[in-house]
């Protein structure tokens, strides 16, 4: 008997084709149409390997050295900005500008969360508003203060739910107005003026009103994001993740002794032990994430007729990335069969990227991922497949050669049971900078 959903899909590809083709000079590949029982392997490829196992020294990825294994032992700023790290066979010293990713960040931790304007989050246990700073107070931290325009709102009563949380962070980001606004525990909304905040009462003035709101009775507090400042950085930065979840962007980080000093975007200082930081993620060097760009073109084909769109730095759910136990802040979320399309302005020599079903899928789910380049002349090569991927497995390594690309596609095929839970998860898809 036909299967009449095969059938279906078919017609979609048909009728897909000729949109595609008007919007690009030559056609990008396509998803398969139908399952497939194996992986194709006869293009030139770089096989794809298992990401080395946990319970190890953090693993240090270099941009384009072999991976190693070691423990962060000292930050410098000169004569280069550079960590230097404790490994199986000694010393080794990397540039932060040619460090790929170092360690691996973990979910912030249950308690209050100061969500940064810049996307940083912030874990501690008390935080209160003096004049226009927001002081709070973590083991690992210390007291600190921030400025308020680089606070863009503060999470009191963290949800259970890991996707509930991501996109609690996100809307605290994301949320534009001329006025503050407090979500109760109870889901109630109320907008307004915060007067004042000493870490036990907050104090709202709303119209004529001014409400007295005990801590209890806080969820989520909401700056107005007309007096928050935004940064847009660039240059080279690294994104730190600590034991507790918090993560920061620093413009700077050294170490004396066992402390580590970071020097914030927007200028504020912080000083915590060196041994706290379990990640170290820097941006503006030679690694380039294609979900920091914007994509030529973007498709997916309906298995029957729920259309998924692409993620950047989220699962197609809008979670935060997850694969093999660890949280991932780049890369791309897409569902089966799909094909997302880059630009290349600039020559590169490799993508780079770790590869899974992400965690919101559980053990279900199986894809085919593939690389495609074109070197302008519209002749589409592949580049790199991996064999079928499976929901509970560990991501594993795929890279491409990037040698003459102008363009650049991922697909994401389906393989055992259709689409059927395809959350797939391209790992800090990166470009590797000649």
């Amino acid at each position: 008997m036909t299967d009449t959903r095969f059938v279906l899909k078919a017609a979609a590809v048909a009728a897909l084709l000729v949109p595609w083709a008007s919007r690009l000079p030559a056609q990008p590949p396509e998803p398969n149409a139908q399952p497939a029982a194996t992986p194709v392997t006869s293009a030139p490829q770089t096989a794809a390997r298992p990401v080395a196992k946990p319970n190890e020294q953090p693993l240090v990825t270099p941009a384009l050295e072999p991976a190693f294994r070691g423990t962060l032992v000292a930050a410098v700023d000169q004569p280069a900005w550079q960590v230097r790290f404790e490994a199986a066979d000694g010393p080794r010293h990397v540039e932060i500008k040619e460090l790929a990713l170092w360690g691996a960040f973990l979910r912030p931790a249950a308690g209050v969360w100061v969500v940064l304007a810049g996307g940083g989050v912030m874990v501690v246990d008390a935080v209160g508003i003096v004049e226009d700073q927001l002081v709070a107070n973590s083991p690992l931290t210390g007291n600190f203060a921030v400025p308020l325009r680089l606070v863009a709102g503060i999470v009191l009563q963290t949800p259970a739910d890991r996707t509930a949380s991501d996109r609690l962070i996100d809307r605290v980001l994301s949320l534009s107005g001329q006025v503050d606004r407090v979500i109760l525990e109870n889901g109630d909304e109320l907008t307004g003026t915060i007067t004042s905040f000493d870490g036990a009462t907050l104090r709202l003035k709303s119209d004529d009103n001014m409400w007295d709101l005990p801590l209890a009775k806080l969820a989520t507090v909401l700056f107005n994001s007309i007096l928050i400042d935004k940064p847009n950085p660039a240059g080279l930065r690294v994104v730190v993740g600590l034991q507790d979840g918090s993560r920061m962007t620093a413009l700077s980080l050294v170490s004396e002794d066992k402390t580590a000093r970071l020097k914030l975007i927007g200028g504020v200082d912080v000083s915590l032990p060196l041994e706290s930081i379990v990640a170290l993620q820097p941006l503006g060097g030679s690694v380039v994430y294609l979900s920091d760009m914007k994509p030529a073109s973007y498709r997916h084909i309906p298995f029957l007729d729920l259309s998924w769109p692409f993620g950047a730095d989220r699962s197609v759910q809008q979670a935060m990335l997850s694969a093999g136990g660890k949280l991932y802040l780049k890369g791309l979320g897409m569902h089966s069969p799909s094909r997302i399309t880059y630009e290349l302005d600039e020559p590169f020599q490799r993508f780079d990227a770790e590869v899974a079903i992400d965690t919101e899928a559980g053990r279900r789910g199986s894809v085919v991922f593939r690389v495609f380049t074109d070197d302008g002349s519209g002749a589409w090569q592949e580049r790199a497949t991996s064999q079928i991927v499976r929901g509970g497995e560990p991501p594993v390594q795929l890279s491409a050669d990037l040698s003459g690309a102008r363009r650049i596609s991922l697909l994401v095929d389906f393989a055992d049971r259709g689409d059927e839970q395809d959350h797939a998860d391209w790992l800090n898809a990166r470009l590797i900078r000649q």
